[in-house]
């Protein structure tokens, strides 16, 4: 297989054609990931292996490059022996995933389809968001005066002159390391376990901000994009990561489906068998 390290395999190839899918798997998530949609998908996809991205170990304050991770994911000699026919990106995951499908098609002469389910763009913004999902999910762990507190902090962070995104990244995972701290300690978990979370809130941040410096639109304008009704709420919420998006994408199916869901659902493998062959 090509570049295993950098690639968890879904299902093992029977021939030369790959299928990639882009995302940050993260164990315990709600929303469904690729292994569930090739699940669904079965024998339609039989002929082809799938291959998903693992992340690279990054500390934010070391200011990965988006190069970082498409050098990860796309070095090595043994994509030679494979075609890879399509690469499919999940959320910010098509933003790599448009960046990896023109390396590869630039390697092998031949461009792979892109399919974006909910193709979102790198916002400031979604520095915050994650700090306020940090503070629903731990509920009454923190009081309404601390987890105010610590939504003002979010919202200083972004909002400071000229900030790069980089940078407020950096300071949102201090943020999030002291809420973490104190929630631990409240529940009772271990400081490995507290460290770990640490790590991988981190390890998203980083891929997140490395992400804008990608300009998916050239490769976005000939993809399929399939939307969740989530998505068209963030559209009419008027969300940057997603009016960004909108305005780079080509042909789009919009689905009466949750984000969450958007990867195990009927209604997406039918849209994918009727509109995505390869």
């Amino acid at each position: 297989m090509p570049n295993e390290e950098s690639w968890s395999v879904i299902s093992v190839p029977t021939s030369n054609s790959l299928v990639l899918g882009v995302d940050f798997p993260a164990a315990g998530r709600r929303e469904a990931g690729f292994g569930e949609l090739v699940a669904k998908m079965g024998p339609a996809w039989a002929g082809h292996g799938f291959l998903q991205t693992t992340l690279p170990v990054a500390r934010v304050s070391e200011r990965p490059t988006a190069d970082f991770y498409t050098d990860y994911w796309t070095r090595g000699e043994d994509w030679d022996k494979y075609e890879v026919v399509a690469v499919l990106g999940y959320c910010l995951g098509g933003v790599y995933a448009a960046e990896i499908a023109e390396r590869l098609a630039r390697r092998q002469g031949t461009a792979p389809k892109v399919v974006l389910f909910d193709g979102q763009v790198t916002d400031i913004r979604l520095l915050a968001a994650e700090i306020d999902k940090t503070i629903k999910l731990a509920g009454p762990v923190f009081s309404p005066e601390e987890a105010e507190a610590a939504r003002a902090s979010a919202a200083e962070i972004i909002e400071t002159p000229s900030i790069r995104l980089v940078d407020a990244a950096i300071e949102m995972v201090e943020l999030y390391r002291g809420l973490a701290t104190t929630a631990f300690r409240r529940i009772g978990l271990s400081d490995a376990r507290r460290d770990e979370v640490i790590r991988l809130f981190e390890s998203y941040m980083s891929w997140l901000s490395a992400a804008v410096e990608i300009d998916p639109s050239r490769t976005w304008k000939q993809a399929l994009a399939i939307t969740s009704s989530d998505y068209a709420e963030l559209e009419k919420e008027g969300a940057a990561t997603a009016v960004d998006a909108t305005g780079m994408l080509g042909r789009r199916i919009s689905l009466d489906v949750s984000h969450a869901d958007l990867l195990r659902a009927d209604s997406t493998v039918r849209t994918l068998l009727d509109h995505a062959e390869f």
